[in-house]
């Protein structure tokens, strides 16, 4: 049974603007594209609408401009079922913009002009230190202010989780307090200062160094699955089960950690939710668009 402190999101609200191609441009070249996609994006919303349309009562601490995309995207989310109490429209500031190109493999080329993201900060974390603190889960990104990120923590929620997307030097302490830290394998080699692990033995032997840093970890390796630790578990591997066609990628990651968090805020242990955000990405790299793909895969399945 979800507890009815639930998952708290702190991070960015996009306009996604996403155009289909056969394959990406060269440099200095101009491709046709198919298909324009517009709608809810960023990892803050994406993850939100994924814990809440894994049963988990879900609000997102973001920042959205006064124009009219804000508004639009402020309703999405509501229609989600994200809560928007936390969520700010800031004068003056255009709402965030992703520009994304997806080929016919299901790859994504992301470009991302925070706007108003810029604009949740730690002042804005503080503010909310009461729904910090009244939280079962906290999520927290990259794409939204390192000093937000560190003020997180400093907060001390019940149980935090740090999706290190995209990557921003974090200092150590700070990470030493995180509960769950999430990130791909390039985002792993960043972090470690080494190549990206590549292939399961070598991202269980990064993700066991991942858990002496944080508290636990975990590395998603797109189709082969995840890899976890804590800091007394040894590493497992938590496989993609059954096979499927990649439409977009776009958004998986944040499926992943949206599910992820509503499990945890259910009380699964940490290798149940892992499983459980695998499943769920593996059925989002079938829908075009990233917060869409999260409501059209978790409700043709009713929860991860």
């Amino acid at each position: 049974m979800v507890r009815n402190g639930g998952v708290l999101v702190v991070g960015s609200v996009n306009r996604d603007v996403t155009v289909r191609t056969e394959r990406f441009p060269a440099p200095g070249e101009t491709v046709l594209g198919d298909r324009l996609l517009t709608g809810l994006g960023g990892k803050g919303a994406n993850q939100a609408v994924a814990a809440a349309g894994a049963g988990a009562r879900t609000r997102l601490l973001a920042t959205v401009g006064d124009d009219d995309h804000g508004g639009e995207l402020v309703r999405a989310l509501t229609a989600a079922g994200v809560g928007t109490g936390p969520l700010r429209r800031a004068p003056g500031l255009a709402t965030g913009t992703a520009l994304i190109t997806v080929d016919s493999r299901g790859e994504n080329q992301i470009v991302v002009v925070p706007g108003a993201n810029a604009a949740t900060g730690a002042d804005r974390v503080r503010e909310e230190a009461a729904a910090v603190g009244a939280a079962d889960v906290v999520v927290v990104q990259g794409e939204i202010p390192v000093e937000a990120v560190t003020e997180v923590v400093r907060l001390g929620p019940r149980l935090t989780v740090l999706n290190l997307a995209p990557y921003v030097a974090v200092p150590r302490p700070v990470l030493e307090r995180v509960d769950v830290l999430v990130v791909n394998a390039t985002e792993a080699g960043q972090l470690l200062g080494t190549a990206a692990p590549s292939g399961v033995p070598a991202a269980l032997g990064a993700v066991r160094r991942l858990a002496g840093i944080a508290r636990s970890a975990v590395i998603t390796l797109g189709a082969q699955g995840a890899v976890v630790a804590g800091a007394r578990t040894a590493p497992a591997h938590l496989p993609v089960l059954e096979a499927v066609e990649v439409v977009d990628a776009t958004g998986a990651g944040d499926a992943f950690v949206g599910v992820l968090a509503a499990e945890l805020a259910a009380g699964s242990d940490l290798a149940h939710a892992v499983a459980r955000g695998v499943a769920a990405a593996s059925r989002t790299v079938q829908v075009a668009g990233a917060a869409q793909a999260a409501v059209a895969a978790l409700s043709r399945n009713g929860s991860a």
